[in-house]
């Protein structure tokens, strides 16, 4: 046999995958990037071994929507309304962000994702301050070895407060655009490939959502991630109905919270394959409504997780999963005349949404999302000895309601183990550390120069008209 295959010996297996199911004792074996087989028991002479038992073998995470740049930003953002995050986050911290502190936020946040379990991230990114913030956001990501969507952001920072770029022109970022799409990402067998996000396709003309939609679409872009009918900000525009009536609704849209979609909208997704992201903590914090994972599920719309920000709570699957898992339920209850004799949303629903739901949502269903023979190796290893997963009677139970990033053993992207007992392989963790910590101190710094009552009393005008 050859020494390149992986066999994953006498763990619980919870494969996402219908024919292959929850198995209380299995082996998983793996050869290069790809799955080759999962069974009770596998004979696999020559194979590197990693002992499983009292552990939970599963696929990797699926986190559909995340501005990972804001790692250096954490718990600024912990009371904040969508309003706070509009006026403080997108019109002042984001302007003093350099091109080195784009990289340090992608790659520590890229890397705290890994840790957390996720193999798979859509990073919406707006923190195109200068071309070299795109070069530095894209490499952040490429160095900690994730798979993912880098979708770039058409969003106008604020001029940058601290260095502002020279001999940038008017429409810059479309030029910027092509070039990273030609040569950054020019491959769509990457791990990392090329997505788009408009500028807000709530808050600018349906002209201009059209015209930056369909020139994502001349690049290629392999999804194109669009904020929409947030909750209590919601002006009733329909954006997604509107791209239906004109034609313009694909499965390569990915649309992101939606609390407030129609019954019709839902459909118009359901219809054309656009997928949708919600992203449960933000949404409930910010005034953005409940997440409608369910209701756009039983509309037949391919529904996934995003994590959203790490600048006001954790960077991991489990706690979304929880919140969603645990926000349906209560709507529920709470809508029901009588006591309930049975809970309808299970913890299986909530964890197919945060795996194979994600893959679905952006069409590699046939390559990751699950634990099934033939598709790439994205392999998350959750430890059961630790003092919250002790005893684990139910596997799926346990990675829902139980689980943190600090259970999570060991993470394998396409093979490539990037985590091995609790630690990150690839990781200079100190020098990093202080890094981020130099970068955080300044870019608060430089946000506390700033008066904002005129930046907040423009933005009141605009959100709440």
């Amino acid at each position: 046999m050859s020494t390149s295959q992986t066999l994953f010996r006498g763990g619980m297996i919870v494969s996402m995958d219908p024919a292959v199911g929850v198995m209380p004792r299995g082996d998983v074996l793996i050869e290069g990037d790809r799955i080759l087989s999962v069974a009770e028991s596998i004979d696999a002479p020559g194979a590197a071994v990693i002992e499983a038992s009292d552990m939970i073998v599963s696929p990797g995470y699926v986190d559909t929507h995340r501005h990972i740049w804001q790692t250096q930003l954490r718990t600024v953002a912990t009371d904040w309304s969508l309003f706070d995050y509009f006026v403080q986050m997108r019109s002042i911290y984001s302007g003093f962000y350099t091109p080195d502190d784009a990289y340090l936020g992608n790659h520590i946040g890229a890397l705290e994702s890994i840790n957390a379990g996720i193999t798979t991230v859509v990073d919406h990114c707006h923190i195109m301050n200068s071309p070299d913030h795109s070069d530095e956001a894209i490499r952040g990501l490429k160095d900690a070895g994730t798979r993912g969507i880098f979708c770039y952001g058409l969003y106008g920072n604020p001029e940058n407060w601290s260095e502002q770029p020279t001999g940038l022109s008017d429409g810059w970022r479309y030029d910027d655009a092509r070039r990273i799409r030609s040569d950054g990402l020019a491959s769509s067998n990457d791990l990392l490939v090329f997505g788009f996000a408009p500028t807000e396709v709530t808050a600018t003309d349906f002209e201009t959502t059209c015209r930056e939609i369909s020139f994502a679409r001349e690049l290629g872009a392999y999804r194109i991630s669009c904020h929409v009918s947030m909750g209590n900000y919601d002006a009733g525009t329909e954006v997604v109905r509107q791209l239906g009536e004109a034609g313009l609704l694909a499965d390569d849209l990915l649309f992101v919270h939606g609390a407030t979609l129609t019954a019709d909208e839902l459909k118009w997704m359901a219809d054309n394959g656009a997928a949708l992201s919600v992203t449960p903590e933000t949404e409930l914090q910010m005034g953005m409504g409940n997440p409608c994972a369910v209701r756009a599920l039983d509309a037949g719309v391919r529904t996934s997780i995003g994590i959203d920000i790490v600048s006001n709570y954790a960077g991991d699957m489990q706690a979304q999963m929880r919140l969603l898992l645990q926000a349906q339920r209560g709507l529920e209850n709470a809508a029901r005349t009588d006591a309930p004799r049975e809970i309808r949303f299970k913890a299986l629903d909530v964890l197919r949404i945060a795996t194979i739901g994600g893959a679905e949502a952006l069409g590699w269903d046939n390559q990751i999302g699950s634990l099934t023979p033939g598709k790439q190796a994205d392999i998350v290893l959750t430890r059961c000895d630790d003092i919250n997963m002790v005893p684990c009677i139910d596997p799926v139970g346990a990675l829902v309601l139980n689980a943190n990033s600090s259970n999570v053993d060991s993470v394998f992207v396409a093979g490539r183990q990037l985590k091995k007992d609790g630690k990150l392989t690839h990781v200079d963790w100190p020098t990093l550390r202080r890094d981020i910590r130099q970068s955080s101190e300044r870019i608060v710094k430089g946000f506390h120069s700033i008066d904002r009552q005129a930046i907040e009393d423009a933005a009141a005008r605009l959100m709440f008209r």
